[in-house]
């Protein structure tokens, strides 16, 4: 008698907790399907809680059609033929691969029986089972877009709990959609907000999570990836997005979700547009090691360069220090000579003006905490002031007029526009945007200088207290600095004039 080595396949696209009754079932009947055939089985290949049309790895299947191409099968047992193949394509591999290896696979299943993808009849019956399949497929993924949609609509959560709430105790299917806050995370999660639109950096928020301990869902702690796609997740405003699977276009629908917001709308709004500001949207950058990397200007490229712009940027410096050359009188003694790494500020485009760093931010960040200490610091603040309403409006406003100067490119491109028109028309829509960024900034002001006590003594200690970022932000805001050169024969002397001159006041 012939032996037929015969694999029996089981697979169950959903099974979460791992309760394998489904593909225990369907070990027990492919067995008894072996039995009839007279087929022995040579191995169990079971893919528990994997789907057939989801696109992702079946790691058993795999191994199973590995084990036919050496030789070691001859036949499969299935609980039906949808077990192994869902879509068309598959079932055009499949027929590739048998027909490919010089000797014919035995295919049976409990429910159709045997499948013979040989035979012209075979094929036709197994193309039918399959079509049938997949068009199932099809209509329950609209099914469920329909549903996911739905759900968005009455404002439901699609997320059980999240950082910042306490976790949903509740079965699903008496979900109302009410989350709780945290009490213990909700807080650092306002903070954090508050923090970004004054201009805080994600590296900020990042120590103000850790150092609390405040940790992630899964327990990790924050990196400035992890924290920048949390902040911009609109569930904190406890607004509803939704992501089209077809298109993979995500908007956030009109109603609101059923969870109160850990911050209000329109804070989370001014904090996204921080994060899509230039220079803060995703994408490579350069990181700022040093305190005002990308804020001194040169003076002497300013001078000599006809106006260059060049910006200095904060690097180690080895120095030699010590020793007295020439003559040593009676009585004296030469210092030994020391190597000393200092950070040094050095014009990134002529490399010809340098200056300490330790002197130059100390003098800088005095020089800001008196200047907004003075009493005339609260007129920063005089501008007038726009509620949220307004400065949504802007934003939108300023959405649009972008897309119109794409709109102006692609209708010069196709023809539609002379260059002369395309330019009256950028320089119309420029001003517009020119005005709207004016009104932008002095509300910029506002968040900038939030929690600054302008005009008191206690302005000092505030600035000495502010991060890296926050204070580049404030600096940035006030003025402008630029550092004037050495000169020949100056020595290496801090001079508070080379800094001082080149303060501009905004």
């Amino acid at each position: 008698m012939t032996v037929i080595p015969a694999a029996c396949y089981c697979r169950i696209s959903s099974d979460p907790n791992d309760r394998r009754e489904g593909v225990d079932r369907q070990r027990e009947d492919t067995s008894i399907l072996c039995e009839a055939k007279g087929w022995t089985v040579a191995g169990y290949y079971i893919d528990n809680d994997r789907s057939a049309s989801s696109g992702k790895e079946r790691p058993e299947w795999d191994r199973l059609l590995a084990d036919i191409r050496a030789g070691k099968l001859d036949a499969i047992a299935a609980w039906d033929q949808d077990r192994g193949w869902r879509m068309m394509h598959e079932l055009e591999t499949l027929r590739r691969f048998f027909t490919g290896l010089g000797r014919k696979i035995k295919l049976a299943t409990t429910g159709q029986g045997d499948i013979d993808l040989y035979s012209p009849t075979g094929v036709l019956a197994a193309q039918i089972k399959t079509a049938v399949s997949e068009h199932e497929i099809a209509m329950m993924r609209v099914r469920m877009r329909r549903a996911a949609r739905q759900h968005a609509e009455q404002g439901r959560p699609k997320w059980r709990t999240a950082f910042g709430y306490l976790p949903y105790e509740g079965r699903k299917e008496d979900d109302t959609g009410h989350r709780e806050p945290d009490p213990q995370t909700a807080p650092l999660v306002k903070q954090a907000y508050a923090a970004i639109t004054s201009g805080a950096s994600l590296k900020d928020i990042c120590k103000l999570f850790n150092d609390a301990g405040a940790y992630g869902l899964t327990g990790s702690p924050w990196t400035t990836t992890t924290v920048s796609q949390f902040l911009r997740s609109p569930r904190n405003a406890g607004l509803r997005a939704h992501t089209d699977t077809a298109t993979g276009k995500t908007e956030i629908v009109d109603k609101k979700g059923c969870w109160p917001g850990l911050v209000d709308e329109s804070t989370w709004r001014s904090a996204q547009y921080v994060f899509n500001a230039p220079g803060r949207a995703p994408g490579r950058k350069a990181v700022r090691r040093h305190l005002l990397t990308g804020i001194l200007r040169c003076g002497k490229c300013a001078t000599e360069g006809e106006g260059v712009d060049a910006r200095m940027g904060g690097q180690w410096v080895t120095r030699m220090t010590g020793g007295q050359p020439g003559r040593i009188r009676d009585g004296e003694t030469r210092r030994p000579k020391e190597t000393v790494r200092r950070i040094t500020y050095i014009c990134q485009q002529c490399r010809g003006c340098s200056i300490s760093a330790e002197h130059t931010e100390a003098f800088l960040v005095a020089l800001i905490g008196r200047r907004l200490a003075r009493p005339d610091a609260v007129d920063l603040l005089k501008a007038e002031m726009h509620d949220a309403a307004e400065a949504e409006r802007l934003r939108q406003e300023k959405s649009d007029l972008y897309t119109e100067l794409d709109n102006l490119a692609v209708e010069r491109a196709q023809g539609l526009l002379t260059g002369r028109q395309v330019q009256i028309a950028t320089e119309v829509v420029q001003q517009k945007l020119d005005a709207i960024e004016l009104t932008e900034r002095d509300a910029e002001k506002v968040r900038i200088l939030d929690g600054i006590p302008l005009g008191t003594d206690a302005a000092v200690d505030a600035v000495n207290r502010l991060s890296p970022d926050r204070f580049r932000a404030v600096l940035d805001m006030l003025c402008t600095v630029t550092i004037a050169p050495l000169g020949r024969g100056r020595g290496r002397v801090f001079r508070e004039e080379r800094i001082s001159g080149g303060v501009v006041w905004r």
